[in-house]
């Protein structure tokens, strides 16, 4: 139980440092990397960790989650399967370290496509649900990652104002 304990309390304060930096890093909104002032400790992560992990747990079980992660693994393999013939129509004189043969990428597409299709006919809310949780990140992405910056405007104001409704709540 002692052990079980300390593990708990050093996964605690191990995973709330990981928002915390990510959003030194701009790869997630400021105020995830807010400090308390009292304990100096970045409650606000912990508070974010928490809170995904709840988030992604609570509809189903630890087996929902792992299927939402194979899910979205395959679909993200998929697309990268399918840029490589696309790359080669449109850009046939770029440099390449190494080619691909071709039929190799054609057979991980069909596959990924079948592990990715497969799950819509079992539970079609359920990954349209997926894909809509991964699409979030595709403004954040372009408000704090992309080098043009393309929706920091609106993004910052956004999390201007929920920086204020933050602060006045903790």
């Amino acid at each position: 139980a002692v052990v079980s304990t300390q593990s708990t309390g050093s996964s605690l304060m191990g995973s709330s440092r990981l928002p915390f930096i990510a959003a030194q890093e701009d790869f997630f909104p400021r105020f995830v990397g807010l400090i308390q002032t009292k304990n100096g400790t970045p409650i606000v992560g912990l508070f974010t960790m928490g809170t995904l992990a709840t988030f992604w747990v609570w509809p189903t079980d630890l087996s929902g989650l792992i299927r939402y992660v194979g899910f979205l693994s395959w679909a993200w393999w998929g697309l990268c399967f399918s840029a490589v013939p696309g790359l080669r129509l449109t850009m046939p004189d770029y440099p390449r370290t190494f080619k691909v043969f071709l039929p190799v990428t054609f057979f991980a597409c069909a596959g990924s496509l079948y592990l990715v299709i497969g799950p819509f006919f079992e539970s079609p809310v359920k990954c349209a649900a997926w894909l809509g949780v991964a699409a979030v990140g595709i403004p954040i992405y372009y408000g704090f990652v992309d080098e043009k910056q393309t929706c920091k405007g609106w993004m910052n104001w956004l999390l201007k104002r929920l920086s204020m409704w933050l602060g006045a709540k903790l």
